[in-house]
């Protein structure tokens, strides 16, 4: 019998950046990664509130296949080795809880 893996796509949400006012230390601007609701792709919001009265929401949205291959295609391999060990075969919200 063959096993099949399950494969649950992206989960939960990073933020990225945040920026407050030095002055009020009121929150300026965010920049953030939520998964969608289908679990296949990213979307990065970006909400901009510099400028006074002024909000600004950008999204925008990568698969979570091309997001994979952009960040080994620029990203920086880590030095040493990587063992994967029984803890971490396993799925991202068992290993991380949101």
């Amino acid at each position: 019998m063959i096993k099949h893996k399950t494969s649950t796509g992206a989960i939960g949400e990073m933020y990225l950046l945040t920026e407050h006012e030095a002055n009020t230390e009121r929150l300026s601007r965010t920049l953030r990664l939520n998964a969608s609701a289908d679990g296949k792709s990213v979307i990065m919001i970006e909400l901009d509130e510099r400028k006074a009265g002024l909000q600004r929401e950008y999204r925008i949205e990568i698969t979570t296949g091309e997001l994979i291959a952009l960040i080994r295609a620029h990203g920086a391999e880590l030095p040493g080795e990587n063992p994967v060990g029984p803890i971490h075969a396993g799925r991202a919200d068992q290993i991380c809880p949101a």
